[in-house]
């Protein structure tokens, strides 16, 4: 339709800036990274072994994000051509994202942070771009139009909005499902990154090892 095309063309630089804006940042890390194993190899030569693997490791997953850094123009692309006849999805939001089902039946998540909302050239609809709720993703953006009127809210964010639970401020926060969620996001979160909490950990030790021996 001829607001697609529209849409795509006006945003199309702001839709390949947050895509790459996603692998810039992990790029960036990961070349702090390899700075601090190199400087640590290089100062101290110690576990030459381990850092030799960690390094090769790193390199191969910065090599990776290159690659997908450089699909901004091609991902953007797929999402106009997804969209010639427009998806529109109902959303739902929740306190740090908006869900919604996919035609095929699975249910995507965007996350709050970082998403944008675009006008659209047909006043019916809104075209929002965010990242996929997900901790590291191939493909991380989403870009899709959805009506505003008929967005819903989750039962228990609803509430928490409106503050018709009952509850003080600061009693939710220590209310017993808030403590048993964030139990349980604390160990989904640890399970699922065990090998970027051990480079983070030898990465910390190494800086300090790093400082102790020049200072």
């Amino acid at each position: 339709m001829d607001f697609v095309k529209e849409d795509f063309a006006y945003y199309r630089r702001s839709f390949e800036l947050m895509y790459r804006s996603y692998f810039r940042r992990r790029m960036l890390a990961i070349g702090v990274a390899i700075l601090i194993i190199l400087g640590y190899l290089f100062l101290l030569q110690e576990s030459l072994l381990l850092n030799i693997i960690l390094l090769v490791i790193l390199l191969g997953m910065m090599a990776w994000l290159v690659s997908l850094y450089q699909r901004a123009s091609e991902v953007v692309l797929a999402f106009e051509e997804e969209n010639q006849v427009p998806q529109i999805y109902q959303l739902t939001e929740f306190e740090d994202h908006y869900a919604f089902h996919m035609k095929d039946g699975t249910t995507m998540r965007v996350k709050k942070n970082g998403n944008r909302n675009f006008p659209s050239n047909n006043k019916q609809y809104t075209l929002m771009a965010g990242y996929k709720k997900v901790f590291f993703v191939r493909q991380p953006l989403m870009i899709f139009y959805y009506d505003l009127l008929e967005m819903k809210y989750d039962e228990a964010y609803r509430l928490k909005r409106n503050r018709q639970n009952g509850f003080s401020r600061w009693s939710r926060y220590f209310s017993f499902r808030s403590f048993k969620g964030s139990i349980g996001n604390v160990f989904q979160f640890l399970l699922g990154n065990i090998f970027f909490l051990f480079i983070a950990y030898r990465l910390i030790r190494y800086l300090i090892d790093i400082l102790l021996h020049v200072f």
